[in-house]
């Protein structure tokens, strides 16, 4: 199964107040749409539309706003259903529970 790497683009968008996290992930999925999904559901919090505003979506479902391509890195012990997000030093913090029901939260 592919590694998806979802790269957040137009980060001034209003609609990013939907996401906790703003930065790059890593999710091994069999699908982009599914990629996209997951990253929506694991970061999504409650955001308010400015006054008179438009309504806010998920940004990690917006093409426009996340670039997916398919990643030539799967860090070490991940599998499906589990996200990498960046921890600072180059490297890849892995969080959830794999297909297998290994957890992982380094």
């Amino acid at each position: 199964m592919p590694t998806f790497r979802l790269e957040p683009l137009q980060k001034d968008s209003p609609n990013w107040r939907r996401s906790w996290h703003h930065d790059v992930c890593l999710i091994v999925s069999d699908s982009e749409a599914h990629a996209r999904e997951r990253a929506a559901a694991i970061f999504d919090q409650v955001a308010r539309p400015e006054q008179g505003g438009e309504p806010l979506v998920n940004p990690w479902t917006e093409p426009e706003l996340v670039r997916v391509t398919i990643s030539d890195v799967t860090p070490d012990h991940m599998s499906t259903g589990m996200i990498a997000l960046p921890d600072g030093l180059g490297g890849w913090q892995i969080r959830g529970r794999g297909g297998d029901g290994t957890e992982i939260a380094s």
